[in-house]
């Protein structure tokens, strides 16, 4: 899946340049979401209802007559610093609207964060995937996804599999996204990593799922598909704002969950979170 933003202007040109972060994951053709990009003033928000409201992340999401509206504020700038895009769900067609301030600085690009991972979430769950804050590692050919909320443990994970089992590939420490080909669930990475910077542009058949809980010793606890259907869920990011999203989103995960096995895994930061992992997957 993949995003395409054109600017007319030079000047707008270098306001869409691609990111440190995304570079690796650049593609030469594509554009299942595509957007003009312009200096403008986007639509009043008023003329549509809102739908989600971010207080911490500073964004909003209001439903729009040519879609959805998503206006985003950027910290410690101007009051007037903002950007906004406006898009239909169903072609992927879209404005991203970035306006110059009334006075001050603005950002460097455009594709600032969160705008290009909110407009990727949004547009994975309508098409049945699913962005789940988890780490992500290949093993034996097959992707282990490690999911926890920020302080579970996902870069601590990627960091004791490399110190332990040397030649690990790890996807993601942060963010990995789930979805089908076929009848069989894809593990991919992501350019949004964490604090270990860890980001592949490839994708695995997803082996295993654990749900991660630091500990004092490590202990592997097999889950029912309810229960690991409902942790998986409240660790991804679906958009609540979207009712028929939300209904994919679910759907993915139940499919997941009966398709792979799924632990709660509470682990001591050492080796025997490594070997606890590879004896639960049928690995040494």
């Amino acid at each position: 899946m993949t995003l395409a933003v054109s600017a007319s202007a030079r000047d707008g040109v270098r306001y869409i340049r691609p990111r440190p972060h995304h570079r690796a994951f650049l593609a030469a053709r594509g554009g299942e979401m595509s957007l003009s990009f312009v200096e403008e003033t986007p639509p009043s928000a008023e003329r549509g209802t809102l739908a989600f409201h971010s207080e911490e992340g500073g964004w909003r999401v209001h439903r729009h007559e040519g879609g959805w509206l998503y206006r985003f504020e950027h910290d410690g700038l101007s009051p007037s610093c903002y950007e906004a895009v406006v898009i239909d769900p169903r072609s992927g067609r879209g404005t991203m609207y970035f306006p110059r301030p009334d006075s001050g600085p603005r950002p460097p690009s455009a594709l600032f964060h969160p705008v290009d991972e909110m407009l990727f979430q949004h547009y994975f769950a309508r098409t049945g995937a699913f962005e789940v804050h988890s780490c992500g590692l290949v093993v034996g050919g097959r992707a282990l996804v490690f999911c926890g909320q920020s302080g579970a443990g996902k870069t601590t994970t990627a960091l004791l599999w490399k110190r332990h089992r040397r030649g690990t590939e790890v996807l993601s420490d942060d963010r990995i996204v789930l979805r089908f080909r076929g009848a069989r669930a894809w593990a991919h990475g992501t350019p949004w990593h964490g604090i270990g910077r860890f980001a592949l542009p490839t994708a695995r058949p997803l082996a295993a799922l654990f749900f991660l809980e630091q500990a004092d010793e490590t202990r592997v606890e097999r889950l029912s598909p309810a229960a690991a259907a409902a942790l998986l869920f409240a660790r991804g990011f679906s958009p609540i704002w979207d009712r028929s999203a939300v209904e994919r989103v679910l759907d993915t995960c139940e499919r997941i969950v009966r398709q792979v096995p799924c632990h709660r895994f509470r682990f001591r930061k050492d080796g025997s979170a490594v070997k606890a992992a590879l004896e639960a997957v049928g690995k040494t």
